[in-house]
């Protein structure tokens, strides 16, 4: 337990060595245990009235493992393209340690709950930029890419995701299209056999 507090410790003094070891060992225990205790939090953050508390957790548990899952697929793939020579297992692991600062999101919703929300978005925003850099430094140190590399890495999933909604938006804009068209020839044939 000491070696776990010592690495979430590293995590907020010196994040570059914590997520070199963690990545570069990778040491997925602990970045399992710290990313399960920052979803704990995060799921008594957002508890209100409804389903409860471990079905709370359970939902939240299941969609972050999801999302962490597919987000270490795509990046490792991208990364592999690109040349890295890092794991899927390292990163995996390097972003389970990097969600850390989700876990003072916590202190951001209570204030919110104040009514400071002012200030839940400036710290919001302050807790998604530290988040980003982590993942960031995440990349660079499991597959030795400069930062420059390491950002455009990072931003391609999130990229990808935006044209894939603008082409499927733009298929149902002609698939719209297509469908108005058809039933304007559908009422004219209709008003031309109503002339006869």
């Amino acid at each position: 337990m000491n070696r776990f507090l010592d690495l979430a410790f590293a995590m907020l003094t010196s994040p570059a060595k914590a997520l070199r070891l963690i990545t570069n060992e990778e040491r997925l225990k602990e970045g399992f245990i710290l990313w399960i205790f920052i979803v704990f939090l995060l799921s008594l953050s957002v508890f209100r009235q409804g389903p409860g508390p471990v079905v709370q957790f359970l939902m939240m548990f299941l969609f972050m493992g999801a999302a962490l899952l597919v987000h270490s697929a795509v990046i490792d793939y991208i990364s592999g393209l690109w040349g890295g020579m890092g794991t899927a297992r390292g990163i995996t692991a390097g972003f389970m340690a990097a969600s850390l600062p989700l876990a003072f999101s916590v202190i951001f919703s209570f204030l919110d709950t104040l009514g400071a929300s002012f200030l839940s978005g400036i710290g919001s925003f302050i807790i998604f930029i530290w988040s980003f850099y982590l993942d960031v430094k995440a990349i660079s140190v499991n597959y030795q890419f400069h930062m420059g590399k390491s950002v455009v890495i990072a931003l391609t999933p999130y990229v990808l995701a935006i044209i894939f909604f603008l082409a499927l938006m733009a298929v149902g804009i002609m698939a719209a299209v297509e469908g108005i068209a058809n039933i304007q020839d559908v009422q004219s044939i209709e008003s031309m056999l109503g002339q006869m």
